[in-house]
């Protein structure tokens, strides 16, 4: 059977760390993915050669992609059941070629699946020599204004952008600053924009340049006109913008139904968690085995456990006082919301806590979604908004012999000034002693009225945890803590995750 179209995939986006996820039924399964992979490979096959070349895929590459055919047909379903960018790729309207194309982000699964095939068109393309630019207009009367640097930094060809490893190969600071155009024209289906440059550059041979329609409209970086009003403008550079499939929705407490999934059929399929995580910011599961390798192994379906000074693994009881660590939440105190990591200059991305035992009275559960509070702060006191988001704050924690420190903003905000991560922890904040006079009064101003808005009763969700419960915290968005506890051995088991590591997961899983 052909299969170079999950091959193909599986070369460009090298998914191996992925967990395979088991099928109900792998036979009933597997013959379904066969028919319809094989129909889309039929479709396809004949116009694989003569496209791979347009699309910036060498010939060679092409046939040594086609000639890797040894994965089993369960294998490849298991893999599409698991990657949802990747399932239109087995889908008619979608091409190879438009799968193959090197978009220059490697990983990024998403970006590999093109539109469909009656996509993009060009009707015009002009130069403007006194601003150093093409001028593009698509068919829909859209105009896209790129710089010729910028144009000849991106050529996608197998010189510039290597087609086995994704990376580029030009030296951008060899290109001139007046690089001149020999060759500037639409091709005659109008779905790219051919380009002859003057000379080669540092580290490739390539004198010229081919830009697929819709990858120019997909990148456009100053468009005006058409339905450009009508496309997403992303908190990031566009050449790193995913399909958002699920938008982040901020809550109060007091409306808030927390999603709870069941553990055995996360393990089984943990998009749904990762879904609702990425949703909320916390997400319950349900029916954990109370165990330090039960919680270690469900923590390795999202991403690598994070290393820190207490570990990868660890427990929250007062007996750790004992056994040297440091910290409140070692104790039967009440602690307040908080972040955790805020000494650490990228704090960990998700906290994931197991209820192994619980308190005879109190400890209940408090969280907070941080995203709500300074969204309402911005709303009500924009000036409190704008220092707690350009004030660094100290933060630092001496134990274990270490002591780490790290100055940072309690908000941080994008170019765009969308917000993108909360850190607040009091109980880590060092003395404030980088402020002035002025700053330190204005500080204490500021910061009671964020934490007004965050104490107001109607924004905290409170429970009480039962043995089997596992809360999945995202650290940059929801605070946590809990009331005081007396009687019986409180316990939690928990380890951190990487924010790298999750949004990577989040990626693969065409959630982002």
């Amino acid at each position: 059977m052909n299969t170079s179209v999950v091959d193909c995939q599986k070369r460009l986006c090298p998914l191996r760390y992925l967990p395979r996820q088991p099928l109900s039924d792998p036979q009933a399964s597997s013959q379904s993915a066969s028919c319809v992979a094989t129909s889309a490979c039929e479709s396809s096959a004949l116009s694989f050669k003569r496209q791979a070349v347009r699309r910036s895929i060498t010939p060679e590459f092409a046939k040594k992609v086609q000639s890797r055919s040894q994965v089993p047909v369960s294998r490849r379903s298991m893999r599409l059941q698991a990657i949802r960018p990747l399932r239109s790729l087995l889908h008619s309207k979608t091409t190879v070629s438009s799968a193959l194309r090197p978009w220059g982000a490697r990983g990024f699964a998403s970006a590999l699946v093109d539109k469909q095939v009656e996509g993009e068109r060009i009707t015009k393309v002009a130069e403007l020599a006194s601003e150093q630019a093409v001028r593009v207009t698509f068919e829909d009367g859209a105009t896209a204004k790129f710089h010729k640097l910028w144009l000849r930094d991106h050529c996608r060809c197998e010189h510039c952008m290597h087609p086995e490893t994704q990376q580029r190969q030009l030296d951008t600071a060899s290109i001139p600053m007046d690089t001149p155009l020999h060759r500037l024209e639409v091709t005659d289906a109008g779905d790219a924009v051919a380009i002859d440059w003057d000379a080669p550059v540092r580290g490739t041979p390539c004198t010229a340049s081919e830009f697929d329609a819709q990858w120019l409209r997909d990148h456009a970086y100053a468009l005006e006109g058409g339905n450009a009003e009508d496309e997403d403008t992303a908190p990031y550079p566009k050449s790193y913008r995913q399909p958002r499939l699920t938008t982040q929705q901020l809550w109060a407490g007091a409306d808030f139904q927390l999603p709870t999934h069941d553990y055995n059929k996360c393990v089984d399929n943990i998009e749904p968690l990762m879904r609702d995580l990425y949703t909320y910011g916390l997400v319950r599961v349900s029916d954990t085995p109370n165990s330090m390798e039960a919680t270690e192994k469900f923590s390795k379906k999202i991403g690598f456990v994070l290393r820190t000074i207490y570990g990868t693994m660890w427990t929250t009881n007062p007996t750790n006082d004992a056994e040297g660590y440091n910290d409140t939440a070692s104790t039967n105190l009440e602690l307040l919301h908080h972040t955790d990591g805020t000494y650490i200059r990228d704090p960990p991305g998700l906290q994931i806590f197991n209820c192994a035992a619980q308190a005879g009275e109190g400890g209940e559960s408090r969280y907070v979604d941080s995203f709500h509070v300074v969204e309402t702060l911005r709303k009500e006191n924009p000036e409190a908004f704008r220092v707690l988001s350009t004030t660094p704050l100290p933060y630092f924690t001496v134990d274990n012999d270490a002591h780490l420190a790290t100055m940072e903003p309690l908000i941080r905000v994008d170019y765009a000034g969308n917000v993108v991560q909360f850190r607040h922890n009091d109980y880590d904040r060092a003395p404030l002693t980088h402020l002035s006079f002025e700053e330190v009064g204005e500080f204490y101003k500021v910061h009671r009225k964020l934490l007004e808005v965050l104490r107001r009763p109607e924004t905290e969700f409170c429970m009480r945890l039962q043995v089997g419960d596992m809360m999945i915290v995202d650290n940059q968005r929801v605070m946590h803590g809990r009331h005081a506890f007396q009687g019986g051995d409180r316990a939690l088991i928990g380890c951190y995750i990487g924010r790298t590591e999750y949004e990577s997961r989040l990626r693969v899983l065409g959630i982002i």
